[in-house]
């Protein structure tokens, strides 16, 4: 019988116990950091590359001030996302990193060093996905994962659906406006009630970018409840990004029927006035969808 070398019986130990030869450098990470802190880090990594062209843009176009004043163009309620997700990670028990782990972590921060904000986008997708895989259903990480994913909807998915279907999402836009204002629709534009020519619906005004914040505000209240989605909670959904889309669809409607005031409800007043009640709503149903919630348990 040949026994085994000297120092050879961590090596066998390891394969033994993971079937797979583990390298010491990367052990050590697994048991220096704790698993929801990699999370954390790992997507705050990637959230800092994927606004960074927003971040620069918002103040080249104005002053610092400004640009902070107008949170850097990105919705509150991304921000406020973005500190529960990090929160909910901190919040995970104590345990080691997986070498799973560490492979995701080397592939998040390859797609980081891409100068490309997209990439990060898709990169945190994968993160999302494998946090809803690998947690255990209703720990702090998985939540955190579920709302890493409904990050993702407004900075990023909601742009990629606009780019293929914009004809047809601006041309509903187009109808429910047209509905309203009672005049002729040609595609996207819509005539003015004082029939002085055509309103024009370009993709900054359409009603998809505030249905994926309504998405994601539903999203989190969802992990506010701590219970899986039901056919109701999509019912509320539902209700949220028909509020929005009301919301918007009344505002352009109001520029085709006053003409004489285009500039005061398409300038900064009405799209922050929009954008105000647009969170109210966002916020107030989905208030009430945990109020009805905590009543139906009680």
């Amino acid at each position: 019988m040949v026994d085994a070398p000297k120092g050879a019986s961590g090596r066998v130990d390891a394969v033994n116990a993971g079937g797979a030869l583990a390298a010491p450098f990367f052990s050590n990470i697994g048991q220096a950091v704790r698993r929801g802190e990699f999370f954390a880090g790992l997507f705050i990594l990637g959230f800092s590359n994927g606004i960074f062209e927003r971040i620069t843009w918002a103040i080249e176009k104005g002053t610092i001030e400004n640009a902070l004043l107008g949170t850097f163009g990105i919705s509150v309620l991304v921000w406020v996302a973005c500190f529960i997700a990090v929160s909910l990670l901190l919040r995970q028990p104590p345990e080691p990193v997986t070498r799973n782990d560490l492979i995701l972590g080397v592939a998040v921060i390859a797609a980081v060093l891409v100068p490309s904000a997209k990439v990060s986008w898709m990169a945190l997708t994968g993160l999302g996905i494998y946090g809803l895989r690998c947690f255990e259903a209703g720990a702090p990480a998985r939540r955190a994962a579920f709302v890493i994913l409904a990050v993702t909807v407004p900075m990023f998915w909601s742009r990629l659906v606009f780019a293929m279907l914009s004809d047809w999402i601006l041309r509903a836009d187009a109808i429910l406006v047209s509905l309203i204002v009672g005049t002729q629709r040609v595609g996207n534009t819509v005539g003015f009630a004082d029939n002085s020519g055509y309103l024009i619906i370009l993709p900054g005004c359409s009603s998809l970018a505030d249905v994926s914040l309504a998405v994601l505000g539903w999203a989190l209240f969802t992990q506010a409840l701590t219970r899986r989605p039901s056919l109701k909670d999509v019912l509320w959904c539902l209700a949220a990004c028909s509020a929005v889309i009301v919301i918007n669809v009344t505002r352009i409607a109001l520029i085709g029927l006053h003409r004489e005031h285009f500039e005061l409800l398409h300038g900064a007043v009405g799209a922050s006035v929009a954008s105000f009640l647009a969170l109210v709503a966002i916020v107030g149903i989905n208030v009430i969808r945990v109020r009805d919630d905590l009543f139906a348990r009680s």
